[in-house]
């Protein structure tokens, strides 16, 4: 069984991906250029954004 927390951390976690999109791409793409993420693991929601930012700054290899 799940606990309350556990569930109200997906909770956050869901609308943080749907609503606060933009503050996701932008913690995805630094995560990204500094190593600590691939576009791999971008959850697919965001994967086109964080793509169209990381070409804008030049860096269309880390999109591999």
């Amino acid at each position: 069984m799940r606990s309350w927390l556990a569930d109200w951390l997906t909770d956050v976690g869901l609308w943080i991906l749907k609503k606060g999109g933009t503050d996701m791409v932008a913690v995805y793409v630094a995560l990204i250029i500094n190593g600590r993420r691939t576009y791999a693991s971008v959850p697919a929601l965001l994967k086109d954004k964080v793509k169209v930012d990381l070409v804008a700054l030049g860096l269309e290899d880390l999109c591999k």
